[in-house]
């Protein structure tokens, strides 16, 4: 009995471990995680300029695959938004005209638990907030010349307003 208890619970933490690693690492750093802390743990990471790094927001795009090995995640784009060596936000974008298939909503419910009760049609376009008590989550579609987009904001109540201008063309 005890040897299939073991078992079990091997089973267990083996696909729970593959299921948090296909969260995507980056996506565990808490916001407001300084970069220089976390740098040397993503190779394709960069150093924002150093100048202005105070009053201006940084921000820098990547392919996802760099950061994640996640099938719900294939041909999007992440961004880091950095202000004064901080982590303020990450972004998900998807592809244009993909938005239907619903890759981002879905990645952020099954591995980063921001759920929503609101249904979608292929067509909806607008932004909904998927928040915790700590986390501030935009989770949006917005049109594009080749088809409606989606995309998924993570930031803290502290450094929310820092990127109101990122995301007033969501509402």
């Amino acid at each position: 009995m005890k040897r299939i208890f073991i078992g079990l619970l091997s089973i267990f933490l083996s696909l729970s471990s593959l299921s948090i690693s296909m969260a995507c690492e980056i996506f565990k750093e808490p916001i407001g995680t300084s970069l220089s802390s976390i740098i040397d743990k993503y190779d394709n990471l960069d150093e924002p300029p150093e100048n202005n790094a105070e009053i201006y927001t940084y921000h820098k795009m990547y392919p996802s695959w760099l950061f994640c090995e996640n099938p719900y995640l294939k041909e999007t784009y992440v961004e880091i938004y950095i202000r004064e060596g901080k982590i303020i936000a990450t972004k998900i974008s998807g592809m244009p005209g993909e938005a239907k298939e619903n890759k981002i909503l879905d990645f952020a419910k099954t591995y980063l638990g921001y759920t929503t009760d609101q249904s979608f049609n292929d067509k909806w376009t607008g932004a909904i907030e998927m928040s915790s008590i700590t986390t501030k989550v935009i989770y949006g579609r917005e049109n594009n010349i080749k088809g409606i987009q989606e995309v998924l904001i993570i930031s803290n109540l502290k450094f929310f307003d820092l990127m109101v201008t990122e995301l007033y063309e969501y509402f």
